[in-house]
């Protein structure tokens, strides 16, 4: 079991042969050597050690992610977007305590260049080693981007002999080598369980339940959400160019995966892993609902008019005027709605489910619409509970003759 493909180990008789090699190597190129620990988990080596605070500026680079970005924007990230007030909160903190007793818990950092570990030759998986890293080379954040900015916050906060003082301080690090940024991205996730990631945001990086990359699959097929879906952000505000959240999407696949959007995470990873357990039945569902996705797209009018839009670009200002329109499928609650008639065709069997799709699509879609009266919409209010949705659902299937009434006539 390596520890990466960029990190060439060499093993020595001696813990002093190790610190001569490496020592040798920094002396010739100007890098800089850490003592580390090489130890195991799980299926990967991992390097821990410590790193001056002096350091953070100069050896330390976080990528985060732009507030109210897109999935693809969002992927080519390695951290979630920074919050300044919870990066002051902890400069604050070491501020009034770095002369006194503070703890600032260990980063989690990742070497995307090649490197030389010396270690010694001892029949143990935990071993200590030097780590030399190259003078041009950084250490890349996997979690830990809001601490290392409130330390050189801090830092620079203070008087020169403080700052010579604090600078002499340590943080404790774990150091991984990916190559991969769907797994430094799995590693956030990972990182983050203490602190809830936003669901947007979750929705995008944790990809132990299969159903979240169907969240970007479909931003990326289907002709309505690509460039239009916000992964980082908890509300869509009024004036937002985007034109769902990413968590709002998630919500879709458990309506069409599950039946309801309400399904607790931990029965709708089991059923993810039932349904989208093989590369086969995966790429399966996704042709499916990417299809019925894109079908209703051609055919619900206003649906239609966005997909027309240049996502991003000076035509998306008009989504937020079509959203103040007022349509219940511009809404969670009609995309939730959406999905769940999705569900029913296809967990029916349904082969006719075009048919019912454009029933469907030539629902009237405003709010102010008969059919959504008394459910989904209440004193012009859109309802987001489950019981006014579910009574919209039922008003639905009865519309397009799929409920247990006669279909009721379709508005122009």
């Amino acid at each position: 079991m390596e520890i990466s493909a960029l990190v060439e180990e060499q093993k020595c008789k001696t813990l002093e042969d190790a610190q001569r090699l490496a020592g040798a190597e920094v002396a010739n190129t100007g890098g800089f050597s850490v003592p580390v620990v090489r130890f195991r988990q799980g299926s990967r080596k991992m390097l821990t050690g410590a790193l001056p605070i002096s350091w953070m500026s100069s050896r330390l680079e976080a990528k985060a992610a732009s507030r109210q970005g897109s999935i693809l924007q969002t992927q080519s990230a390695m951290n979630r977007p920074e919050i300044a007030d919870h990066t002051r909160a902890i400069a604050n903190y070491i501020r009034e305590n770095h002369n006194k007793k503070y703890i600032v818990p260990p980063l989690t950092l990742n070497i995307q260049q090649r490197v030389h570990l010396y270690t010694v030759d001892y029949p143990a998986e935990f071993l200590p080693g030097y780590l030399v890293i190259p003078a041009t080379a950084k250490l890349a954040i996997t979690d830990g981007q809001h601490r290392r900015s409130a330390l050189i916050e801090a830092l620079n906060a203070m008087e020169n002999d403080e700052q010579a003082e604090f600078g002499r301080d340590a943080v404790a690090v774990m150091i991984s080598c990916e190559t991969e940024l769907s797994q430094i991205h799995q590693d956030f996730a990972d990182c983050s369980k203490t602190k809830a990631l936003p669901p947007s945001l979750l929705a995008v990086y944790d990809l132990r339940n299969p159903a979240n990359r169907v969240v970007a699959d479909l931003e990326s097929r289907c002709l309505l959400f690509k460039g239009r879906i916000d992964s980082t952000s908890k509300s869509l505000s009024k004036k937002s160019t985007y034109l769902f959240l990413a968590n709002q999407v998630r919500q879709l696949i458990k309506e069409l995966l599950c039946g309801s959007y309400a399904t607790q995470d931990t029965v709708f990873e089991k059923r993810a892993m039932e349904l989208l357990s093989s590369d086969e039945q995966y790429a399966e569902v996704v042709d499916r609902f990417a299809g019925y996705l894109d079908y209703l797209t051609q055919r619900i009018p206003v649906w239609q008019e966005i997909a027309r839009l240049k996502a991003g670009g000076l035509e998306a200002s008009q989504i937020p005027a079509k959203r103040e329109q007022g349509w219940v499928c511009l809404t969670a609650t009609g995309l939730n709605l959406i999905g769940r008639v999705g569900h029913k065709l296809f967990t029916d069997g349904c082969c006719e489910w075009e048919k019912y799709a454009d029933a469907l699509a030539a629902l009237d879609w405003r709010k102010s619409g008969q059919l959504w009266q008394g459910n989904i919409i209440k004193s012009n209010k859109v309802m987001t509970q489950q019981v006014p949705l579910r009574e919209g659902y039922e008003k639905a299937l009865d519309a397009i003759g799929l409920g247990s009434q006669p279909p009721l006539p379709i508005s122009s």
